[in-house]
């Protein structure tokens, strides 16, 4: 691995600690991480075996055999995705880098955030690193589309869970209500927003100083600038929302083909609003690792406003986690056979 991305992951899973990287309290913290990662993931995955159990492993699973030939196309919508969200992050570095660099960072940014833990930290790491190797960028101006990118995302995902919820009580009247939409939504603007003030106030000159006690004084020296920069561009950051709002905009499609391979034909509209609906639930368990048990809920909930059984909604959400997981091994080999070759 390389230095600085082995000194990252060190940081984070070393059971020792050097003095001259940590501070003396560092294992307590370290550890409290780790114990709280372990605990989110069992309790996850208990109330995810509770659902399946509660609806029937049997019926569940009948209908994920039956949607297993829709798995191809499941996988070709979120690949159109993929390159989407890539290009949405190449919005922000042209003309210093490559678009196929980028897609191909972004695919192994999803990949190790769905394979690690650490809630997003492992894939943007690992994705920054890359990048900056394959495009001949300091990790700093790296590090700051790598921000910039993900803030991004995150403004465009919350016009699109207006849309989708707007496009559900539309189409099932009564299912949403203003104060239901306001707890879907809600969140995810407080955090966008706050996210944007810390980002302008500054918080980016933390991690120049986690570098500095890592030992690197200059891995990420002028990152502050280097993002306010990029907050300087308002053409290439509307471009790379948009992108992204596209992109998000696909996840209905994906929904449509599981379906219909389950045997519960929906129209266009029902599934781009279930998929709205599964999203909202799975940012609002952003804290669950893949969102477990928050997705599935949210599937039955969105799924139930169409007359969709409950088996059949969780089974929907498993042949999506099938496909996360296929894409996410194909990334993570794919990384690391371009790590290998240089």
């Amino acid at each position: 691995m390389p230095p600085y991305s082995s000194k990252v992951f060190w940081f984070f899973f070393s059971k020792k600690n050097p003095s001259s990287y940590l501070p003396p309290d560092g294992i307590t913290r370290r550890h409290l991480v780790r114990a709280l990662s372990l605990i989110l993931t069992a309790g996850a995955l208990i109330a995810t075996a509770a659902m399946v159990a509660w609806w029937g492993a049997a019926a569940i699973g009948h209908a994920v055999w039956r949607a297993m030939p829709s798995l191809p196309g499941a996988l070709f919508v979120h690949g159109v995705q993929l390159v989407l969200s890539g290009l949405a992050w190449w919005c922000l570095l042209r003309p210093r880098s490559a678009p196929g660099a980028v897609v191909f960072a972004r695919w192994v940014r999803e990949a190790v955030n769905t394979l690690l833990p650490l809630a997003g930290i492992s894939g943007a790491v690992a994705a920054t690193r890359l990048l900056a190797r394959q495009n001949d960028l300091s990790m700093a101006e790296a590090t700051a589309s790598t921000t910039a990118d993900i803030t991004c995302e995150a403004v465009a995902q919350a016009p699109y869970l207006l849309v989708t919820l707007a496009v559900a009580a539309m189409l099932a009247p009564g299912a949403i209500t203003p104060g239901r939409a306001a707890l879907a939504v809600g969140p995810l603007v407080v955090g966008v927003v706050g996210f944007i003030v810390a980002q302008r106030a500054g918080a980016m000159r933390l991690l120049e100083r986690a570098a500095r006690m890592l030992g690197f004084p200059q891995a990420l020296a002028g990152l502050h600038e280097g993002l306010m920069a990029l907050h300087a561009r308002p053409t290439e950051i509307a471009a790379s929302v948009a992108t992204h709002f596209l992109s998000w905009s696909l996840g209905g499609a994906e929904v449509w083909v599981i379906l219909h391979a389950i045997g519960d034909p929906v129209g266009a509209g029902a599934a781009f609003a279930i998929e709205g609906v599964g999203m909202a639930a799975r940012s609002m368990g952003f804290a669950l690792p893949s969102g477990l048990a928050a997705q599935e809920a949210g599937f039955v909930l969105g799924a139930g406003m169409f007359g969709i059984a409950a088996p059949d909604a969780v089974a929907l959400s498993m042949l999506k986690r099938v496909r996360e997981l296929i894409v996410s091994v194909a990334g993570v080999a794919a990384w690391q056979a371009a790590l290998w070759r240089r």
